[in-house]
C-alpha cells in the first residue's frame, strides 16, 4: 500500500460515520461493564465476611437484636416441639455458629414450638388391651391408667379419656399426652343386674350417655338410612332398643339401638292418634244433624 492509499484509508478511517458509531458504542460497553463490576463490589461487599453468631438456646428477640448488631437478618422457616427446651428459643440455625457471610445475609432459624404437635388418636376399640397400649406408646402417648368397666367381653379395650373425656377416633390431642384406657371385663355377680334404661327418642349422643352411665355397653348402631356427616348423625332418634326399657339384665351387656329421622317412626302413636281424630270428626258432624 502506497502513501496516497494509505491516506484514504486513514481518511475514510477518522470521516466514516459508521466507524465513528462503531467506536463509540465498543467505548459506552467497555464502561458499562466497568460500572457493573463495580457496582457488584459495593452490593456484595466483595472481600467482606461477618462470622455468625451462636443463636441457638435465645429467644427470637435477643437472637434479632444480636443479628442486626451484626449487620445480618433473619427467617425463620421451620418450628419444632422439644419438651426440654424453653418455648419460642432457637433449636437450630443455618449456617451454623462460626460460619462466615456477607453482610446483611439471612440466618434461618427453627424455633422451639410453643405447643406440642397435635397426635390424631387412632381407632383402637375392640383391640386387646396389651396391642393398644404398644400402638399408643409407639406414637408418643403415655398410658398412664386402665380403668375397667363391665362388658360381654374381657380385655378388650372400649373408649380411650383424656383429662376424663373421651376421645373419638382421629381426634388430635397434644403429643406426649397422658391418656386413660376404658377396658372391659366380664360381669361379675357383685356388678348384680341393671335396669335397661328408656333411649325412646334420644339422640345418639344422649343415649352413649345413658348406657355408659348404667355400666351398660353401647353394641349395634343401626340407622334406617346412613347419615350424610357424623353431623347429620345429631338429627337421628332412636326409635327401637334391645333390650326393652325396664328390662333386668346383667351389667356390661351390649345395647343395640336403631335410630330415624322419621317423626312418624320415633312417635307412632301421633299419626294413628290424628287419623283417628279425622275419623271421628264426621261421626260427630251426622249425629249433631240427627239431634236437630
Amino acid at each position: 500500500m502506497d502513501k496516497k492509499e494509505f491516506s484514504r484509508f486513514l481518511h475514510f478511517f477518522t470521516h466514516s460515520l459508521l466507524i465513528k458509531n462503531l467506536v463509540l458504542a465498543f467505548a459506552i460497553m467497555v464502561l458499562l461493564f466497568i460500572l457493573v463490576l463495580f457496582s457488584l463490589n459495593i452490593y456484595t461487599h466483595h472481600g467482606q465476611a461477618l462470622e455468625v453468631p451462636n443463636l441457638v438456646g435465645l429467644q427470637l428477640n435477643d437472637a434479632s437484636k444480636l443479628l442486626s448488631n451484626n449487620e445480618m437478618q433473619y427467617q425463620v422457616i421451620d418450628s419444632v416441639f422439644q419438651p426440654n427446651m424453653q418455648p419460642g428459643v432457637i433449636v437450630q440455625q443455618q449456617p451454623s455458629p462460626g460460619s462466615f457471610i456477607k453482610s446483611y445475609r439471612d440466618v434461618y432459624l427453627t424455633i422451639n414450638s410453643r405447643r406440642p404437635p397435635g397426635t390424631a388418636i387412632p381407632d383402637v376399640r375392640d383391640m386387646s388391651l396389651r396391642p393398644a397400649q404398644a400402638l399408643l406408646e409407639n406414637m408418643g402417648m403415655h398410658v398412664v391408667n386402665v380403668e375397667y368397666v363391665p362388658s360381654e367381653f374381657s380385655n378388650l379395650v372400649k373408649d380411650i379419656k383424656y383429662m376424663g373425656n373421651i376421645l373419638a377416633p382421629g381426634q388430635k390431642i397434644p403429643a406426649g399426652s397422658n391418656v386413660t384406657l376404658v377396658v372391659g371385663r366380664k360381669a361379675l355377680p357383685s356388678d348384680g343386674l341393671q335396669v335397661m334404661p328408656d333411649l325412646h327418642a334420644m339422640s345418639l349422643e344422649e343415649a352413649t350417655s345413658a348406657v355408659n352411665n348404667d355400666m351398660l355397653t353401647l353394641g349395634a348402631i343401626k340407622f334406617d338410612e346412613q347419615p350424610a356427616t357424623d353431623q347429620d348423625k345429631a338429627s337421628f332418634m332412636v326409635y327401637q332398643q334391645e333390650p326393652l326399657a325396664g328390662d333386668s339384665i346383667q351389667a356390661g351387656k351390649a345395647v343395640t339401638i336403631w335410630l330415624t329421622r322419621d317423626n312418624n317412626k320415633v312417635n307412632p302413636s301421633d299419626s294413628s292418634a290424628s287419623n283417628t281424630k279425622k275419623a271421628v270428626k264426621p261421626k260427630k258432624k251426622k249425629d249433631i244433624e240427627k239431634f236437630f
